[in-house]
């Protein structure tokens, strides 16, 4: 009972902290999907660039959901996008959303699907941590903000 009641109060206080708000906690008790989020990472570009790519895992458990927006303080703009060859040429596309369901997480990574993000801040070093919210939607509508942190990574790591 206790673990119940402080994994959403944490939740909250993380939210509140990183000046983004979830609109509820995300809890079995709550009926809202949990979304877990692992191995965030962000690729700093190379020198006299200011767009990185970025990736993770999103886990669900219960209803499926649909990542539909990112952002981070250490871009101006984060966009969803497909990464696919065609006849031997790289086309990337932007997408509005990634659906996440129970057995089939989101997967963005080098390579594939990924984050693409447009004005990166050059003052943030391979190494550090950078937060991403990211926004989920469920089939009725309603969102939930989750922040994680990404690791900055360099382009050969």
């Amino acid at each position: 009972m206790l673990f119940r009641t402080l994994i959403p109060a944490a939740a909250l206080m993380l939210a509140a902290c990183s000046g983004q708000a979830a609109d509820k906690p995300a809890d079995a008790a709550s009926g809202q999907s949990v979304i877990e989020v692992k191995e965030a990472f962000v690729v700093k570009p190379a020198e006299g660039r200011d767009i990185a790519a970025g990736g993770l895992m999103a886990y669900v458990t219960g209803a499926p959901v649909e990542l539909v927006g990112a952002s981070t303080d250490a871009a101006a703009r984060v966009e969803l996008h497909t990464m696919s060859m065609e006849d031997g040429v790289m086309q990337m596309r932007q997408v509005e959303s990634f659906t996440a369901s129970e057995g089939e997480p989101i997967v963005l990574q080098r390579g594939g699907n990924h984050l693409m993000l447009f004005g990166f801040d050059p003052s943030v070093a391979v190494g550090d941590k950078v937060d991403l919210a990211l926004e989920f939607r469920d089939s009725d509508g309603t969102s939930q903000t989750v922040v994680t942190s990404a690791e900055v990574k360099g382009l050969g790591d």
